[in-house]
């Protein structure tokens, strides 16, 4: 769990810095143009880079020029693992009546996540169902928390969310719900 993040700029973009202030993704861009910067041929460290950005290169175009051999069948063995691996997945009834409806637990925690993210400062991570009885179930969701949102009234609108999502869209109560705080972070 990160308390600090950075506050440099590359920590929220995803660059590369180097030691000279530039970024890996610059020289990159410079190798790119027709014409090298003047920075690019004299600096170590953007020359130390080019030279890695060049192997790169070279790997990466071995790769391309190197056929593969499909074995025969792959496609069909994928997808038989992909529908096995959906046929397993856990399901919990619904209460519909007489039909017999079930619905996976990886939808329900979709469900319930994105119930969750919608309430300001609070940001679902994981989500863990288990049935509690007929037509209810206990929930277990680790979340972020916006530091300063008011974070103990954004878990209880939270928890009024996921009851309503699962009461309102799913046909299910709620018989306990529990929070697990993973991380905090700050906005910028």
């Amino acid at each position: 769990m990160e308390m600090n993040p950075p506050t440099d700029d590359t920590a929220t973009t995803g660059l590369h810095p180097l030691p000279c202030g530039r970024t890996v993704e610059d020289v990159w861009d410079d190798l790119e143009s027709d014409a090298p910067s003047n920075h690019l041929q004299t600096c170590p460290h953007c020359r130390t880079a080019q030279a890695g950005l060049e192997q790169l290169a070279a790997a990466t175009s071995l790769l391309i020029d190197d056929p593969v051999d499909v074995p025969s069948g792959l496609l069909d063995r994928i997808m038989t693992a992909v529908r096995a691996d959906l046929n397993l997945g856990h399901t919990i009834p619904l209460p519909t009546g007489s039909a017999d409806v079930q619905v996976s637990m990886h939808a329900l925690a979709a469900v319930l996540r994105y119930a969750v993210d919608g309430t300001i400062g609070v940001r679902a991570r994981q989500c863990r169902i288990e049935p509690a009885g007929e037509h209810a179930v206990r929930v277990w969701i680790s979340v972020a928390l916006q530091f300063g949102a008011g974070q103990v009234g954004a878990l209880e609108e939270a928890r009024e969310r996921v009851a309503l999502a699962l009461r309102g869209q799913i046909g299910l109560e709620l018989e306990a719900l529990d929070f697990e705080v993973v991380d905090v972070w700050t906005q910028p």
